[in-house]
């Protein structure tokens, strides 16, 4: 229930937080791209088909936001393929229990959270920059103008709104889940391993 509360925050705030304060403020370099730091910080959380969706809808959002003068969509693209890739390589990558997922220590899964955030964000900014020029949106001179400083002010704030919520309790249910996927010896395992996860 917490995370779907989050999640429609983000899809709903985010775009609005984005035009009425950051936009509003004049910051150097035009501000972070609060949208794209909201689902890459939170779309390591859900499996990759719900970090998609997640992604899409806050990017659909930011596309019909006021002003509204891109096309429509272009935000959803490079939202959903963000939020995918956050969400895919944690969990693609190998934790150091036996290879198997979520193995991980806390300070591990912060790191990687926050790396990944970062990472994603730092190809997701003039990805939408270079679709941008190719459908027509932005010349090359406000591209060129904007893109470095939305870059700049944008993945360094991923990474640390990641690493917070990294830092977020997940649901004892899933934790405790493993048993049925892996098998009572995988959770046992866990256990004598990894006694934070269960409350140890």
């Amino acid at each position: 229930m917490r995370a779907a509360l989050l999640t429609v925050a983000v899809v709903v705030l985010a775009p609005v937080f984005q035009v009425m304060v950051v936009n509003g403020l004049g910051l150097p370099g035009g501000g972070p791209d609060v949208v794209l730091v909201a689902v890459v910080a939170l779309a390591s959380r859900p499996r990759p088909p719900v970090a998609a969706l997640l992604g899409f809808a806050a990017g659909l959002a930011a596309d019909v936001a006021p002003p509204a003068d891109h096309t429509i969509g272009r935000t959803a693209l490079v939202l959903c393929l963000a939020a995918w890739a956050c969400a895919r390589i944690p969990a693609r990558s190998p934790s150091r229990l036996n290879g198997r997922l979520d193995g991980r220590s806390p300070e591990e899964t912060t790191r990687l959270a926050a790396g990944t955030a970062a990472a994603v964000a730092a190809v997701a900014t003039p990805l939408q920059a270079a679709l941008a020029l190719v459908l027509g949106d932005a010349s090359w001179d406000a591209v060129l103008h904007r893109t470095p400083g939305v870059l700049c002010w944008t993945v360094p704030a991923a990474a640390l709104v990641a690493y917070a919520a990294a830092r977020l309790p997940r649901a004892r249910g899933r934790r405790q889940g493993y048993g049925r996927r892996y098998g009572r010896g995988y959770d046992r395992t866990l256990r004598r391993h990894r006694p934070w996860r269960y409350g140890a």
